[in-house]
């Protein structure tokens, strides 16, 4: 939506930034919102603007708070405010799944139809770290991989770009860190030309801080295997609210690829999760994922063991592969990364051998 403007300071709220303006409304985004506080403290700010003249509306995309709970803290900020600032404030509650709720002041068609947008710019915003550089030449690494395992020929600089979401001077940088492994071809283009070892080790010993990775476990004495996790995973209700953006990695990812791999059950699932969601919908939060998965699940401490592990991609190009029966497995470096994450030393081992391209291949 063209006349959006996103990031932009308030005039006279020092400090105060709103997600995006179109006109005289301003949006402001809290996503999984599950504190209290912030969310009276956001509406205080979003009445502050609404007295400017503004319409404010206040988003709260997959709140982790019941909506009886919300329709008393609106309640609550009508003592606070005239009735005239009242008229120009809206709350606006997304839940996947569900009817969106609307409280306060209607929106425009043109303020609703700009609340999809908004949102997804608020949430790519929120998951994506500020990435240093090495960070970034590990997704660079990463996406090289993938192309070198699949034999799919060598890469543009630009094609980096738009498959890693870095600039041209960042991806040149890993390029020179890469070199000796580097075929370089006349028109510019590059390919891996062998395993960068170094680089790969370096990414092995930073792979929870890289990938985001959040571990899930059952205290209930009753945990579910996790072949019965990935048959809810399956589940079409399940796979429709994922919209695309979770693949199975992991030994399940592992066996998709090389069936024959020696793996002996599976001590966890590995859930990757695109967070820029590629079709162009917005992906489920990973909260909600592991609540329909199994409510049982709470987030681990150190030293238990994980159940379910939840990775997240932040860079543009997932590389899901798509199976017969529909079900959508992370790319081939992903899968090989939980089994190092795992402690499947042995079986990382086997898998990179069994899958590196062939010489004269």
């Amino acid at each position: 939506m063209s006349d959006l403007n996103f990031d932009v300071s308030v005039k006279n709220l020092p400090s105060f930034r709103v997600d995006a303006m179109r006109g005289d409304s301003a949006f402001q985004v809290i996503i999984d919102a599950r504190d209290l506080r912030r969310l009276r403290s956001s509406l205080v700010e979003m009445g502050r603007i609404a007295r400017q003249g503004r319409h404010s509306i206040l988003i709260l995309d997959e709140p982790q708070i019941s909506n009886d709970r919300l329709f008393v803290e609106w309640q609550g900020i009508q003592t606070l405010f005239q009735p005239d600032i009242l008229e120009s404030m809206t709350l606006y509650i997304r839940r996947q799944g569900d009817m969106n709720e609307i409280l306060g002041c209607p929106l425009t068609d043109r303020d609703d139809d700009a609340i999809e947008e908004v949102v997804k710019h608020a949430r790519e915003r929120s998951i994506r770290p500020s990435r240093g550089s090495s960070e970034a030449s590990f997704d660079i690494l990463r996406v090289m991989l993938v192309h070198w395992l699949r034999k799919t020929g060598p890469m543009t600089s630009k094609d980096l770009s738009l498959e890693t979401g870095f600039s041209y001077p960042t991806i040149a940088r890993t390029l020179e860190e890469l070199e000796p492994h580097l075929r370089r071809h006349s028109d510019r283009r590059v390919e891996l030309q062998s395993f960068p070892k170094e680089a790969w080790l370096k990414l092995v010993a930073q792979i929870e801080k890289v990938r985001g990775s959040r571990g899930y476990t059952d205290r209930s004495g009753r945990p579910r295997a996790p072949e019965m996790l990935l048959d809810r995973l399956k589940e079409n209700n399940l796979r429709n609210l994922c919209n695309n953006a979770v693949a199975v990695g992991g030994t399940f990812g592992a066996r998709h690829y090389l069936p024959s791999i020696d793996l002996i059950g599976n001590p966890r699932l590995d859930l990757v999760m695109d967070a820029h969601s590629g079709q162009g919908h917005r992906p489920i939060a990973i909260d909600t994922l592991i609540h329909k998965l199994d409510p049982a699940l709470k987030p681990a401490k150190r030293g238990e063991p994980f159940q379910v592990v939840v990775h997240t991609l932040y860079r543009q190009k997932s590389f899901f592969t798509e199976a017969n029966d529909g079900t959508l497995y992370a790319d081939e470096v992903e899968c090989l990364l939980d089994l190092h994450e795992a402690r499947l030393e042995q079986q990382a081992l086997e898998f990179l051998e069994k899958l590196t391209p062939r010489k004269n291949s």
